[in-house]
């Protein structure tokens, strides 16, 4: 009997710590997927996927297709997770931040580093082994984003424009992933991610314009409840959106079910801002900021659909 037990006590001990870390690991990736902003992360990954089918022609290669992904994600929360460790300090000061991994203690410093370069590192090279374009173009994104958008965040609005950048090539990545070309549709379709940004990320500021004052960016040219530049801008790019959406048929981007979704989704963005403009207040401001969150979707699955039915 004791002999039995002898031999099982170490089974045993090892099942007791199988189980006692399995709730660590579960909460480490947890904290990883919140470290690399997943949902925004994968966002930026179906976009690139959408470039890709696009100019695929059909022929489409699983390894190819896997390449995109992984290398896209990877870059996309490597980015993610290097802007969170630059701004852990800031973000221990605002109150939708605050609780993020780095300034909620979560994740040490050093961990939260070592993790984030590797997954930078580590997409550049899936993405290097589709072409030397679009591993390019997607290091120019994380260039770009953390070294002029960041930086950028504490003494101008004009940041904005800048990190517009890293939400407009991702598409062209995919659209290079297929090819090794850029097209005249993949700048059409990366124009109007990057039109897309400004009233999406100027809602954002303007909802929460306090605490980003709190964390001391500045993200807007005023305050949108006084003054009328933020509201103008936003109603300018959300017209030239619809403009250029409508546009995009003529360029090769798209086709019917495309533009009548561009269309409706352009023009009921356009007249969120619309009301914005004419008076300020913080559920107008998230109305518009809801409408560039299912606007973006809506039209990426619309120019799936023609290609579907064009196939």
């Amino acid at each position: 009997m004791r002999k039995a037990q002898r031999i099982f006590a170490p089974m045993q001990q090892t099942q007791a710590l199988t189980k006692q870390s399995l709730p660590e690991l579960a909460d480490l990736m947890r904290l990883y997927l919140q470290l690399g902003k997943f949902r925004l992360s994968m966002m930026v990954t179906f976009t690139t996927l959408v470039g890709y089918l696009l100019n695929a022609d059909g022929n489409i290669y699983s390894g190819a297709v896997t390449l995109l992904l992984c290398g896209t994600s990877s870059i996309a929360m490597g980015a993610n997770g290097l802007n969170q460790w630059w701004e852990q300090e800031r973000d221990a000061l605002m109150l939708r931040t605050r609780t993020r991994p780095l300034p909620s203690g979560k994740l040490s410093s050093t961990h939260a580093l070592t993790v984030c370069l590797f997954w930078s590192v580590a997409g550049f090279m899936l993405l290097l082994q589709l072409n030397l374009l679009t591993a390019l173009l997607a290091a120019f994104v994380w260039f770009s984003y953390l070294f002029l958008y960041t930086p950028l965040k504490t003494r101008s609005a004009l940041a904005i424009l800048a990190g517009a950048i890293t939400g407009a090539l991702p598409p062209v990545m995919g659209w290079t992933a297929a090819s090794g070309e850029v097209g005249l549709a993949a700048w059409a379709l990366g124009c109007i991610l990057y039109i897309w940004q400004i009233p999406h990320f100027l809602a954002l500021a303007a909802l929460y314009q306090q605490d980003y004052h709190r964390g001391g960016y500045r993200m807007l040219p005023d305050n949108p409840e006084h003054d009328h530049a933020t509201r103008s801008i936003i109603v300018v790019f959300s017209a030239a959106l619809l403009v250029i959406s409508l546009l995009a048929p003529a360029l090769g981007l798209g086709g019917m079910i495309f533009f009548v979704c561009a269309l409706a989704g352009g023009g009921w963005l356009l007249i969120q801002a619309l009301q914005l403009l004419r008076e300020f207040s913080r559920p107008r401001a998230r109305k518009l900021f809801v409408a560039t969150i299912l606007y973006l979707p809506i039209i990426m699955c619309a120019l799936l659909l023609d290609l579907l039915f064009k196939s």
